[in-house]
């Protein structure tokens, strides 16, 4: 009875593997998935747009020379032409060389009040145009100089003519002002005696 059961199951236990094949199966190999492809990845982060070109200022257009303004002046006779604000605008502090006669030494600095440094008052001389007629019209030039430049009153001999080298505009000029006012006056405004200053020709070579 207990062997009629096993060979009963032995059998029954084939016939479901030959249903579904009683052999043993070669074990099947998974097929491989598909590559994946990634997807590109947005940045976070901003993209910079390229900074625009800065535009050049533009050139503000040159000032219109004074009349009878010739920089630099091919003589002293071209100075002495013009008024004291016009051959500062002209020339401005441009080294100027021109040949000059010697007429005469500055004695004082007028009635008014006294300058520092006291040098752009005195000493000075009176340079004259070479062989101008009295009747040409031209005037003087009054000049002075700084002490540190070794120049002395002896260095312009009355009568003489010489080479003269020299600037309007001096940068002392700025230290400019007004010192012993005279009783009853009234000082000048600062702006005016660095003015002066500026329009004092200043002489650093004598030849």
């Amino acid at each position: 009875m207990k062997r009629t059961l096993v060979v009963s199951i032995v059998m029954s236990t084939c016939s479901f593997l030959i249903l579904g094949g009683c052999t043993s199966a070669a074990a099947t190999v998974p097929p491989t998935p598909a590559a994946v492809t990634a997807s590109p990845v947005a940045s976070v982060f901003p993209t910079a747009s390229p900074s625009p070109s800065p535009t050049p200022a533009p050139t503000p257009p040159a000032l219109p020379l004074p009349s009878g303004c010739v920089n630099p002046p091919p003589d002293l006779a071209t100075i002495v032409t013009l008024d004291p604000p016009t051959r500062l605008t002209c020339f401005g502090g441009s080294s100027l060389t021109f040949t000059a006669t010697v007429s005469k030494a500055i004695s004082d600095c007028g009635i008014g009040p006294r300058v520092e440094p006291t040098w752009f008052c005195l000493p000075g001389v009176f340079l004259d145009v070479p062989n101008a007629s009295p009747d040409s019209g031209l005037g003087a030039l009054d000049v002075y100089w700084n002490p540190t430049s070794g120049l002395k009153p002896a260095s312009f001999v009355a009568g003489k003519t010489v080479q003269i080298t020299g600037h309007f505009d001096d940068p002392v000029a700025s230290t400019c002002h007004a010192t012993d006012v005279p009783a009853g006056q009234s000082p000048e405004r600062s702006d005016q005696v660095v003015l002066t200053c500026r329009e004092t020709f200043v002489v650093t070579v004598v030849q």
